[in-house]
């Protein structure tokens, strides 16, 4: 929730008495430091934070509320003049008020920006989570009829593969904008449980067996010795993580050339790693492959790569990228090991 939403639901008793208890909290506290203080010393740099707080959490009436009492008290207080209360007030004070009350105004302002902003936002994203539920009814139907043709004329069925291809293309970068948006709001959701590492590695591998050999692209995974070893990950999430590795690597690894997934066990860690012998990333990029929606150039979204940082970061692990340029790339992750 919003701080704007959360200022305007709370119930007026709980803002104006919050305002009032907080700044008659620090009257009390900073007369009984006059003492050490001395009797003028720093006092609107004692007040001044105590307006904004109490326009922040009550909003801008309550920020005025804590001006008057805050003005009173130090007229009352701290004056010049104290035998005589009813006296032109000071030009220190005048400015006090004033700045206090152009703080309120501000924090008001803000807080009423945040508050669209994050409507404007929630408003976005349901949108785009009805655009991908509708977008995905027809993709469903052509990949169905698809598949029905291929079954009734096989001779189609090159054609049919393209089609397949294209839906999944489609399907996968529907699911790509509504992770980026979860991952922006914080939602992204991970179910870990223990799952065999090593037949999530040739779940993801399978996926991409036909394009690389359509490609002329060599595709191999180097497993653990122990395939009975499990790791804590959310399985779905993890094979995403590896398809879009590999699917970045396919799209920068020329004919003839190689990619390699390999499993290694260091410690508490399982390491995977996605190798390519592609061009390669220029150093100055390295920083930059994992930021929303950057591209080395127009291949792809520049989503893939970000939410695979977020994932991966999400079930524990960490993931890195190392390249020479004209030798390939390779980028590692890491998941914990189940106990």
């Amino acid at each position: 929730m919003d701080q704007g939403s959360t200022v305007q639901r709370m119930p007026a008793v709980q803002r104006y008495g919050g305002a009032v208890l907080l700044t008659l909290l620090v009257i009390a506290g900073r007369y009984a430091l006059n003492p050490w203080w001395g009797h003028q010393h720093n006092r609107h740099l004692v007040f001044l934070p105590t307006v904004m707080v109490a326009a922040w959490v009550g909003g801008f009436r309550a920020g005025l509320l804590s001006t008057a009492m805050t003005t009173v008290a130090l007229d009352y207080f701290w004056s010049d003049s104290p035998a005589s209360r009813w006296h032109a007030p000071s030009v220190d004070l005048v400015l006090f008020v004033l700045l206090s009350v152009v703080l309120c105004a501000i924090i008001a302002s803000l807080q009423d920006a945040r508050a669209n902003a994050d409507a404007a936002t929630r408003s976005r994203q349901r949108v785009l989570e009805i655009v991908a539920h509708d977008l995905r009814s027809p993709l469903t139907a052509v990949l169905t009829t698809a598949e029905a043709i291929g079954t009734l004329a096989p001779e189609m069925q090159p054609r049919v593969a393209r089609i397949e291809r294209a839906v999944t293309r489609m399907d996968n970068l529907i699911r790509d904008l509504m992770d980026a948006t979860r991952i922006e709001h914080g939602e992204l959701k991970v179910s870990l449980a223990p799952e065999p590492i090593d037949a999530v590695v040739q779940e993801a591998v399978e996926l991409f067996a036909t394009a690389a050999q359509e490609h002329g692209i060599a595709l191999e995974s180097r497993r653990l010795a122990d395939p009975a070893l499990r790791v804590m990950c959310d399985r779905e999430r993890i094979v995403q993580v590896l398809s879009n590795l590999i699917g970045n690597a396919l799209k920068f690894t020329p004919e003839g050339g190689r990619i390699t997934v390999s499993v290694d066990r260091k410690g508490d860690e399982v390491e995977l790693a996605v190798a390519d012998t592609g061009r390669g990333i220029p150093p100055e990029n390295l920083e930059r492959v994992f930021e929303k929606y950057w591209r080395s150039d127009e291949k792809g979204t520049g989503l893939g790569l970000f939410i695979a940082r977020s994932i991966v970061r999400a079930q524990g692990g960490r993931i890195s990228v190392a390249s020479t340029v004209g030798a390939g790339a390779t980028f590692t992750f890491t998941i914990p090991v189940a106990r």
